[in-house]
Parts: structure tokens; C-alpha cells; sequence
């Protein structure tokens, strides 16, 4: 009897031993599966365009490499030499006129550009016409000299009266105009140099495509504390066109598109 009592634990522990064994056994099969298996989370942020889409990304890839290629212009360029109260006409400047209508005179590489602009605009019905253009510096210091006689005569100090002076009118050395680039055109409806300026078709129309042959209004109302100039809506300057149209496009003035491109 004692006998037949030890064979039955002996059996029951080697039963026990083999069950342990397999569930071992299972457990290290599993194990070596799930290593051998590729993760299943990358097959599924990828495998949907709503949720990761690839194309979407590669566009927005492109446009960005396309916008750091957009801009190819220098600072030194000759279209877009700045001048303002801060950065006088180099000493050694010099440019080539020609005559254009009303018997005006502009840097022959704006000629033709500008003609082709105001025929536009004629085409379109409308009548724009030159003011004023090419200065040289005696005919800018007479006129910035009238202005400030004018703000003298209404009880300014010499200081103040010069200050206010050039805010209409560029200190000689520092205006546009001396450069050929830029000319003031009005229309021959209104020749008032003045805000009313921008009410007219020519006007309008002129602040909207102008951009387009590679002009600017270059002193727009939004941004006098830049320029330190007085609203004009009658004063462009040639830029060329794609700077023109970057600057359109971006609400730019002169002074931030320089800026920029030095930046940049």
C-alpha cells in the first residue's frame, strides 16, 4: 500500500512537470513571434492620407523652397537703391536721362517700362500724366527751401519748420527724384497734389497695377513712420517686377523689402 502511494505523487509530479513545460514552452514561442513581428503603430499612421498625408507635405516642402527662391535681388542692385533722410544720394551718382512725355526725364532703363504702363491705362480710358520727374539738386533745394520759408511764415522756429518741410518735401541729397527712378503722376482731372489724388480713376487704378511694370507707390499712408515721408498717393519709383510684385504682394514699403532682402 505504501508502495502504490509514492507512484502516485511521483506520477503526479512529473503530469505537473510536463504541463509546466508546455505552458513554458508556449510562452517562449510567443515571445520570440512578437519580437520577429514588424510594430503594427507605423503601418498605421502611415497607411491614411487624413491622418499623415505625405503629399500634402511635400507641396508645403515645395512652396516653402520656392519661396526662399522667389526673391534672387541685391540690396545693391540699381533699381533698388534707397534713398531717404537716412541714406543720401552716393556722392559719385550718376545717370543716363531720356525724355519722356510733358517733357520729362527719367533713368532710360525706366523708359520703357513707364510708357508702356501709361498707354494702359490709357487704353482703359483713363488719363494720367506727369508731373514732375528728374530733379537736379538745385531745383530740390529751391523747392524744399519754398516749403520751409512756408512753415516759417506760419510761426515755426528754423528747427521745426525744416523738419516739417521734409516730410513733404525730400532735403536735397535725399530725394527720388534725383535719382531718375521715381516721378509724381496725377491725373489730368485733378492735379492737385494732395489725399483727394487717390480718389480719382487714374488713381485707383494705378494703385492697382502699377506693381505690374515694376512700380510702387513708395510712400503709402500705412506706412509713414517708416518712410518718415507724408502720404503720397501720386509718387512711384521703379523697383523692377519681381521685386514690385513681392512688395505688392507682402504690403511692403522700400525700406522693408531692403531689409529683407538683407535678411534673407
Amino acid at each position: 500500500m505504501k508502495n502504490n502511494g509514492i507512484k502516485k505523487i511521483i506520477i503526479s509530479l512529473l503530469i505537473l512537470n510536463f504541463i509546466i513545460l508546455i505552458i513554458i514552452g508556449i510562452l517562449i514561442y510567443n515571445y520570440i513571434k512578437l519580437c520577429s513581428t514588424e510594430p503594427v503603430v507605423s503601418d498605421f499612421i502611415f497607411s491614411s492620407k487624413e491622418e499623415y498625408n505625405t503629399e500634402d507635405l511635400e507641396i508645403i516642402s515645395n512652396k516653402n523652397q520656392q519661396e526662399e527662391k522667389k526673391i534672387k535681388s541685391n540690396p545693391n542692385d540699381w533699381n533698388l537703391l534707397l534713398i531717404n533722410k537716412s541714406n543720401k544720394i552716393p556722392v559719385n551718382y550718376s545717370v543716363e536721362l531720356s525724355t519722356v512725355e510733358n517733357n520729362q526725364k527719367v533713368d532710360s532703363r525706366i523708359v520703357e517700362s513707364l510708357n508702356i504702363m501709361l498707354q494702359d491705362a490709357r487704353n482703359q480710358g483713363l488719363n494720367p500724366i506727369i508731373c514732375s520727374s528728374y530733379r537736379t539738386n538745385n531745383w530740390q533745394s529751391q523747392l524744399y527751401n519754398n516749403k520751409v520759408r512756408k512753415y516759417l511764415s506760419l510761426g515755426y522756429n528754423s528747427e521745426k519748420a525744416k523738419e516739417f518741410a521734409s516730410y513733404w518735401v525730400a532735403i536735397p541729397g535725399s530725394s527720388e527724384h534725383e535719382t531718375g527712378l521715381a516721378l509724381d503722376i496725377v491725373s489730368k482731372s485733378y492735379q492737385i497734389l494732395d489725399e483727394k489724388q487717390e480718389n480719382t480713376k487714374e488713381q485707383k487704378w494705378l494703385l492697382e497695377n502699377s506693381y505690374k511694370y515694376g512700380f510702387i507707390l513708395r510712400y503709402p499712408k500705412d506706412k509713414q513712420d517708416i518712410t518718415m515721408t507724408n502720404y503720397e498717393p501720386w509718387h512711384y519709383r521703379y523697383v523692377g517686377l519681381e521685386n514690385s510684385a513681392y512688395i505688392k504682394e507682402n504690403n511692403l514699403c522700400l525700406e522693408e523689402f531692403i531689409e529683407y532682402l538683407k535678411e534673407n
